[in-house]
Parts: C-alpha cells; sequence; structure tokens
C-alpha cells in the first residue's frame, strides 16, 4: 500500500473499525447470484422508461411496492417502515441492491448526466427525499404514502440493523465527520455489528488504485448494509459501481446524513422539515454552496412541472399499451393452451 493517499485514507478506516467490538467479517447469506452483466443504454430524460419487472417478492417474501411517476422518476409509494423493511430484507439475500432517495436538485442533474440517469434505471428502490415529490403526488390525487429522505432514514435503519443481527459500513464524508458518526452510532446501538468506515479522498473513483483499495475493503468486510455519504451524483454511481462488483449488500445513498449525524452541520429544526423549509435553513446555513443551487431549482421549477406532465402522459400511454398487449396475449393464450406448455413438452 504504497500510495500516501492510500495510506491516510485505510488509516481512516482502521480507526473507525476499532470501535467495533466484532471485527470478523460474518458470513454471506444466501447462494451467490451474479449481477447483471449486459448494461442498458441510458435513456433521455423526455423518454419514459419501461416499468420494471415487480420486485423479489420470490426472494424476501414482501409483495411488490407500487411506484408513481414524479418529475420523470418512478418513486416507491411505500412507508418510511416499510423502506426498512424492504432493506433489511435485502441485506439477507444476494444479488447486491441500490437504495437512492430523489430530490428536485438530482432530476435537474438526471436531464443532462446519463451515466445519473442509468443509476436511477437500475436502482432497487427510489424513495421521494424532497417535499415537492410529496406535494406533486398529492396534487396528482395520488398522495406518497410518507416521505422518506435519506438523513432520517439512517438512525432506524441502523436500530433495525443491530437488532436483526445484520451488519453495517460507513462509506464517505470526511475523516472527522465519519470517526464522529461511527462513534454516535456505536455508543447508541451496542449491539451493532459494524464493519467498518472508509472516508476516501477527494478524486478516488477516478484513480484505478485507489478504486480497487475501496473494493478489497468491501471483499475483505462484507457488510450487509452500506450507508453511501458521497453526494450526489457520486454516491449513486459508486454505489451502482459496487453493486456489480460484489454480491451481496444493500447500498444506500444518503447524502449529508452522516454530517448532520456527526455534529458537524446543524440540521433544521423539525418544523422546517415537516413543512418542506428544509432547503431554506440549509440555503442560509451554507449560502455559498447550497444557494446557488436553491435558485437554479427554484427558477427551473415551470419547466419541470411541464416535464412531468409530458412524461407522464407518455408514460401513462405505455402502461396502457402494455395492458392491452396482455389482455391480447391471454385471450391468444386461452385459445391455444399448447402455447403455454413448456417448450420441452412440445418439441
Amino acid at each position: 500500500m504504497g500510495h500516501p493517499t492510500l495510506r491516510r485514507a485505510y488509516a481512516g478506516y482502521l480507526i473507525a473499525r476499532s470501535l467495533s467490538e466484532r471485527t470478523g467479517p460474518a458470513a454471506v447469506t444466501g447462494d451467490p447470484a451474479p449481477r447483471r452483466n449486459d448494461e442498458p443504454t441510458a435513456r433521455e430524460m423526455d423518454e419514459p422508461m419501461t416499468p420494471p419487472p415487480a420486485p423479489d417478492a420470490a426472494d424476501t417474501g414482501l409483495p411488490p411496492f407500487p411506484k408513481q411517476r414524479l418529475f420523470g422518476v418512478s418513486v416507491a409509494a411505500i412507508t418510511f417502515n416499510q423502506a426498512i423493511e424492504r432493506i433489511i430484507a435485502w441485506s439477507r439475500t444476494t444479488p447486491a441492491r441500490t437504495v437512492v432517495t430523489t430530490n428536485l436538485d438530482h432530476v435537474m442533474k438526471l436531464r443532462s448526466d446519463p451515466l445519473f440517469r442509468l443509476c436511477y434505471e437500475e436502482a432497487d428502490l427510489v424513495t421521494a427525499d424532497g417535499m415537492p415529490f410529496v406535494w406533486l403526488a398529492k396534487h396528482e390525487g395520488e398522495p406518497l404514502k410518507e416521505r422518506v429522505t435519506g438523513s432520517d432514514l439512517v438512525e432506524p435503519l441502523v436500530a433495525a440493523a443491530a437488532r436483526e443481527g445484520r451488519s453495517v459500513f460507513l462509506f464517505g464524508s470526511t475523516m472527522d465527520r465519519l470517526h464522529g458518526a461511527a462513534k454516535i452510532l456505536k455508543e447508541r446501538y451496542p449491539q451493532l455489528e459494524f464493519r467498518g468506515a472508509y472516508a476516501p479522498p477527494f478524486g478516488f473513483e477516478r484513480d484505478p488504485d485507489l478504486h480497487a483499495e475501496v473494493l478489497e475493503i468491501l471483499r475483505t468486510a462484507r457488510p450487509d448494509i452500506v450507508l453511501v455519504a458521497l453526494g450526489a451524483p457520486k454516491q449513486e454511481v459508486w454505489s451502482r459501481a459496487m453493486s456489480h462488483a460484489v454480491r451481496h449488500g444493500v447500498f444506500v445513498c444518503i447524502g449529508g446524513a452522516l454530517d448532520f449525524l456527526s455534529g458537524e452541520i446543524r440540521r433544521a429544526p423539525p418544523f422546517m422539515r415537516r413543512t418542506g423549509t428544509e432547503w431554506l435553513w440549509r440555503a442560509f446555513t451554507e449560502p455559498r454552496r447550497l444557494g446557488p443551487r436553491y435558485v437554479k431549482i427554484i427558477w427551473a421549477l415551470p419547466s419541470l412541472y411541464r416535464m412531468h406532465k409530458s412524461d407522464r402522459a407518455r408514460y401513462d400511454a405505455l402502461l396502457r399499451q402494455q395492458a392491452i398487449a396482455a389482455e391480447s396475449a391471454a385471450t391468444y393464450d386461452a385459445m391455444t393452451p399448447s402455447a403455454a406448455e413448456p417448450r420441452s413438452r412440445r418439441a
């Protein structure tokens, strides 16, 4: 490990990992299953995605979750507790999974970043982080069950992991903030199986040596759940790559949640979170970094809404076409029972 940046980053990993009382890796549950090998071509933002198949009912015993099309994104209409239940269930199975919490900043980036869009298309769960998604769903007459934010998800998910015996790994943020967050989680949840933490240096994703070292650390630690705090779109791109490289684990993209948890950045008061004004708090507390972002989003709101209406119309038309096709296929199959028999019997 001659790379000086690598040595510093790995030292941070060891320091945070030393907080854990149990450092031995647990066995991976389930039979190894290969992740998708073919990478689909990224679609343009104005082209509706084909509705994905019902997820993992056979693997976890949980029913498929409904989705709503909002701002060009297929958002899961599930409760906070259902999201946690789903992640815990996935952490017991293969293949690896990714979880994304969407907001309008993501939507803006999706319009011009095909790789980011691909990460969304392949994500196993996309929840509504931003309040505009909740408001739009209500306006459309199909209210979401609940808002599920990355920042709010961390502690309840860690608590559930501790109860269920699932291991957790922290990835992202800075060395000090990561160490602070890891210490707090270990103190609050002493039964948690904490597999370690890693604060990658800037630009690690473009350095083959660092990228390989990160992958080796994950393969050695073999965590059930990885909380990824790199910011968008880096965290989604990295999580997608890792989910293809390892065969087990749920990569949950949480944005700045570890910064809040460590106490380095103060989060908005609860009433601002409930009313959808947390962005104002963040704009005033971090004006140079976040002020321009929110101004850009506000300016783009009319075009984002027009894009939503256009995308929703095409998406609904696609669903109708698929329903008609399924009905026609069922009618044809009923008239020709032999067509439904296995190929081996028809040979």
